[in-house]
C-alpha cells in the first residue's frame, strides 16, 4: 500500500500539469472522391462525424461504411484538398480547426478580457438576441472545441463569446503550472461573464465541455454574478472530481482501497480540495435550467455522475444520454439530433 498510493497519486497529479494538447495521429491507408480508409483504432471506429488534417488540407468524414478489425472505411463528406493516398493524418474530434471564419465563414472579433492573471483572448460572434452564450472548452483542449456548435448558435441569433482561460497556449499560465479542475479557472469565466454584461448582454447561457462543465458548475456555486445565468449546457461535464479519480484508478488497474491516500496526494501535489468539487451531490445548486449531454461509453468521466446529477435535479435538467458514445462526442455521434435538442432548449426552453 505504501508504494502503490504515492505512485498513483503522483501519476494522477501529473495529468493535471499543464501540457500542450497532443494531436491524435492515425494512418491513412487509402482515399478516393467518396471514401477514406484508415487504420482501425477506437477513435477511427467511433460513429459520427470527425475531421482529418494533413499538411495542405483538411477533410470531414462521416459514417463508417466498412470495417474488418484492422481497417475502417468512412464516407468522405467534404475535403479542402485531395487527401493523400497514404500517410499519417491528424484525427480531429472537434471536426474543424482554425477560427469561426476559417472554419465556417462566420464573422467574429478577437476581443480581450481582463482576467485575474492577465489578458484572456476570446472570440466574439455577434447576434440579435440579448442572451449571450459563453462556451468553455475542456482540459487540454482549445477554443476550437466550440467550433462544432457555433453555426447552430449563431444561426439561432445568439451572440457567442468563446474565451480562453488560464494555461491555454494564448493565455496566462497559472502560478504552479497546474490545472485545478475548475477550482481556480472559474475566476476566468467570471471575468468573461463580467465582460459580456458590460458589453450589453442581458443575461448569459454557460456552455461547458468536460472540465469546462466543472468550471461552469464552480462558477454557479461561487460567483457573485451567478444570478445573471439564464441556463447552462453541459457536455460530459466534470461533476465529481473524486468520482473521476476513482474511475482513473480503475483504468490504471489500481486497488480501490488506495483511493483515499491517492486523493490526499493529488490534493498535496495540485493544491485541489476534491471535496469542494463535488457538484454531483451538491444539495443547494442554484436552480438554473440545464441541458445535459453525456455518452454512456465515456471512460474519462463516468456517465453515472451525470445520471445521478439528472436524478437529483429532476425537472430542471434535460438529459440526453447518448448510447455507444465516448467522451464529449455526443455532437459527433449525431449532429442533427444534438443541435435539435440544443436549440429547442435555448430558444423554446424545452428539455428532453
Amino acid at each position: 500500500m505504501s508504494a502503490v498510493a504515492p505512485t498513483a497519486g503522483r501519476l494522477l497529479a501529473s495529468r493535471l500539469r499543464v501540457a500542450p494538447p497532443r494531436p491524435v495521429m492515425v494512418r491513412l491507408l487509402g482515399a478516393d472522391a467518396e471514401r477514406v480508409t484508415l487504420e482501425s483504432t477506437p477513435e477511427t471506429c467511433h460513429r459520427g462525424r470527425f475531421g482529418l488534417s494533413w499538411p495542405g488540407g483538411d477533410a470531414i468524414v462521416g459514417d463508417v461504411v466498412a470495417e474488418d478489425g484492422r481497417t475502417v472505411t468512412r464516407r468522405l463528406i467534404t475535403s479542402m484538398a485531395r487527401p493523400p493516398r497514404d500517410g499519417v493524418v491528424r484525427w480531429n474530434k472537434f471536426v474543424h480547426r482554425g477560427d469561426p471564419y476559417t472554419a465556417h465563414g462566420l464573422p467574429f472579433d478577437e476581443v480581450v478580457i481582463d482576467g485575474p492573471l492577465g489578458p484572456l483572448p476570446a472570440w466574439y460572434l455577434p447576434g440579435r438576441r440579448s442572451t449571450w452564450v459563453l462556451a468553455v472548452h475542456g482540459n487540454r483542449a482549445t477554443r476550437e472545441e466550440a467550433l462544432r456548435v457555433l453555426p447552430a448558435l449563431s444561426g439561432a441569433g445568439f451572440p457567442v463569446l468563446v474565451p480562453a482561460y488560464r494555461n491555454d497556449p494564448e493565455a496566462p499560465r497559472s502560478p504552479d503550472g497546474m490545472y485545478h479542475l475548475g477550482d481556480t479557472e472559474w475566476a476566468d469565466l467570471d471575468a468573461a461573464v463580467r465582460y459580456a454584461l458590460r458589453s450589453g448582454a442581458g443575461d448569459v447561457v454557460l456552455y461547458g465541455w468536460s472540465m469546462g462543465g466543472g468550471i461552469v458548475e464552480t462558477f454557479l456555486d461561487r460567483s457573485a454574478h451567478a444570478g445573471c445565468v439564464r441556463a447552462a449546457v453541459l457536455d460530459a461535464p466534470l461533476l465529481n472530481a473524486g468520482a473521476v479519480t476513482d474511475a482513473q484508478l480503475r483504468r490504471l488497474h489500481l486497488p480501490q482501497w488506495a483511493g483515499g491516500a491517492v486523493k490526499r496526494l493529488v490534493t498535496d501535489h495540485a493544491g485541489i480540495d476534491l471535496t469542494r468539487l463535488d457538484h454531483q451531490n451538491r444539495p443547494d445548486r442554484r436552480p438554473v435550467p440545464t441541458l445535459l449531454f453525456h455518452g454512456d461509453a465515456d471512460v474519462h468521466i463516468p456517465v453515472a455522475c451525470s445520471d445521478a446529477f439528472a436524478r437529483r435535479h429532476g425537472e430542471l435538467v434535460g438529459y440526453v444520454r447518448v448510447p455507444d458514445c465516448a467522451h464529449t462526442l455526443a455532437w459527433n455521434a449525431d449532429p442533427r439530433a444534438y443541435e435539435k435538442a440544443l436549440i429547442a432548449f435555448l430558444v423554446h426552453g424545452r428539455t428532453c
